[in-house]
């Protein structure tokens, strides 16, 4: 078998595994399960932070660049017109992964932030950081579920080989089965195929009903064993 061919080969497996890692069928540790199912009634419990990129060290290193003196004037123009496509395309991005959410999104409570608020959300900051329906900034909202999940857009990477939305507890990662992550394609916000991307949206919703139904119905069989276990 050629290197080329070895390594086709390789990534259609590979791709299988990532594709399929959530399917129904799998067989996992029971304790992998047990968490899962955990997870599942603190996210019903809790609420979902939808954390929306900021582009921050791009934006601020062409803002520095800008305020350089060494700049002639096409480059300075140039320049502009990079740190204004940048920010357009960001909040277009952020726009529409919103709204998504707002719209199709009602497993749980849904609130908006920064990515450049996560520390102080992780270090126990509860107001002062979220966004509201405008995408501006809102002093007012306040998060009082008592469980918080992350949400945020990632590009293929070698733990995907695809853009998704993936979910993870605060301070702690989702695995299978529970179903932490849905396929996102950036050209599907980006160009004509927002209703395709909010599909993915109202997907991840349905998946994580269907996984709480599951787990709901674990518990019904425990308690019966259980039952069944103390009546002999």
């Amino acid at each position: 078998m050629t290197l080329k061919y070895f390594f086709i080969t390789f990534l259609l497996f590979y791709s299988g595994i990532v594709v399929f890692g959530q399917r129904d069928d799998i067989v996992v540790p029971k304790e992998k399960k047990a968490y899962a199912y955990s997870s599942i009634k603190e996210l019903k419990e809790g609420a979902i932070v939808v954390r929306l990129k900021t582009n921050h060290r791009k934006i601020q290193l062409l803002e520095k660049t800008l305020k350089s003196n060494g700049l002639n004037k096409n480059q300075r123009k140039r320049h502009q017109a990079i740190l204004d496509g940048t920010i357009a395309v960001r909040d277009a991005f952020n726009n529409a992964i919103a709204d998504m959410f707002l719209d199709s999104f009602s497993f749980c409570p849904v609130y908006l932030m920064y990515d450049t608020c996560s520390n102080a959300l992780k270090s126990g900051q509860k107001e002062g950081i979220f966004l509201n329906k405008d995408k501006t900034a809102d002093s007012s909202i306040e998060l009082n579920e008592p469980h918080v999940f992350l949400v945020n857009y990632k590009k293929s990477s070698g733990e995907f080989p695809f853009d998704v939305l993936r979910m993870q507890k605060l301070n702690d990662r989702l695995e299978d089965p529970f179903p932490y992550f849905i396929q996102l394609r950036e050209s599907w916000i980006n160009q004509i195929n927002t209703p395709r991307a909010a599909r993915a949206v109202v997907q991840l919703d349905r998946k994580l009903k269907n996984f709480y139904n599951r787990a709901l119905a674990y518990d019904i069989k425990v308690a019966n064993k259980m039952d069944a276990k103390n009546t002999k």
